[in-house]
């Protein structure tokens, strides 16, 4: 999952995302929240129920009939927002100064 992270495009009225083989968001389809292409499988929905004590990959594919493939780009995808996207700003830049005066201040 690396290199661009996502394809765009306009599919009717509706704004589409694809961030995998398998994942994909669309605004028409289940509020535009990310699911397994070709279903309203929610891919939280998956990861969540990877978290219960003595689940593995193959029963929740199974269970939520999509590929163990599926459920495999969702973890590697899962893990490439939050090592890329969920992060404090560093004190020391700039930008990081900028963005701590803004929430402070409430701009």
């Amino acid at each position: 999952m690396s290199g661009k992270k996502f394809r765009e495009y306009q599919s009717g009225k509706y704004r589409v995302c694809e961030f995998g083989q398998y994942i994909v968001a669309h605004q028409g389809i289940c509020h535009g929240q990310p699911t397994f292409k070709g279903t309203r499988v929610l891919v939280h929905v998956v990861l969540e129920s990877l978290g219960r004590p003595g689940r593995t990959i193959e029963q929740v594919a199974a269970d939520y009939h999509v590929p163990v493939e599926a459920v495999v780009e969702a973890i590697q995808w899962a893990a490439a927002v939050v090592r890329d996207q969920l992060r404090l700003p560093d004190p020391h830049s700039n930008e990081g100064s900028k963005r701590a005066e803004a929430t402070s201040t409430g701009r």
